[in-house]
């Protein structure tokens, strides 16, 4: 079981470990104006639990569409049995909602189990959101940007909204990479064949997005999107495999930006 533990993680991403610890630490650190060990302790637990159980059911339920967009993934390649991954989620269930009682008070406690409840949503049935087309990409957008607007409050909203119409401009693109198997799953991928019009909805969320970061108290996040917009630019005019590789472009570009605009603005703060 112990050799099993790399393939365990594997159902997860790490881009949206690295992403979801650094939207809870940046809304924590910018929403507050201070800095403090429980801020760590809580982005720790945020991107290591409840997030991991999301993409962990997430990665269950897609074995069909994943068997031909992502074959070298652990339940596809024969790395896990479905039962270990069931018996992995039931623990990161259990870790999720005993760690959540303990290290949050009030509303924030029933936000952080609102992730759980979105990814059962997502999911499983009778929803399935991840079925329906543009809603699962504003799903997924605000699964990103929700940490955030759980860890800065109301206060801090304004830009956390920034965040999520950046983080839509990219999910927007998500359907590029995964049309083949999202059409064997039976999943509606409308405007996944155009990609004239993916584009232009990412464009428009993200020139959106930094109009709001100018907007807020912390304009150095406008590096986030415009970073995202000479990427995507970029990669369509003179990278080959546009559409299988530029949700993960963006991805990584939104997470290497992250990093970079939280360094600067916490030097400001």
């Amino acid at each position: 079981m112990f050799r099993k533990i790399p393939a365990f993680f594997k159902l997860y991403r790490a881009d949206v470990l690295i992403l979801s610890f650094l939207a809870f630490f940046a809304g924590r650190l910018l929403g507050k104006g201070n800095f403090s060990s429980v801020f760590l302790v809580q982005s720790f637990f945020i991107a290591l639990f409840p997030y991991n159980f999301v993409y962990t059911l997430n990665s269950i339920t897609d074995v069909v569409e994943d068997s031909k967009n992502k074959p070298w993934r652990p339940i596809p390649s024969g790395a896990l049995s479905r039962r270990d991954a069931v018996l992995w989620l039931i623990f990161l269930a259990f870790c999720s909602i005993s760690g959540t009682v303990i290290l949050f008070d009030g509303l924030e406690k029933y936000l952080v189990f609102g992730i759980l409840i979105f990814g059962i949503f997502y999911s499983l049935p009778p929803f399935v959101l991840k079925k329906r087309g543009m809603l699962a990409c504003f799903v997924t957008g605000l699964g990103i940007a929700y940490p955030m607007i759980i860890a800065g409050g109301i206060e801090f909203f304004p830009f956390s909204a920034s965040l999520l119409l950046h983080v839509l401009g990219v999910t927007v693109l998500k359907d590029l990479s995964d049309f083949e198997g999202d059409l064997l799953a039976g999943r509606k991928v409308a405007g996944s064949a155009n990609i004239g019009k993916n584009c232009f909805l990412s464009v428009v969320f993200m020139l959106l997005s930094a109009a709001g970061f100018l907007l807020t108290p912390f304009k150095t996040a406008v590096v986030l999107p415009v970073f995202a917009l000479a990427v995507l630019f970029f990669s369509m005019f003179f990278l080959k495999d546009f559409n299988k590789k530029i949700y993960q472009r963006m991805i990584f570009a939104t997470a290497a930006a992250s990093i970079a605009a939280l360094i600067l603005i916490a030097l400001q703060v």
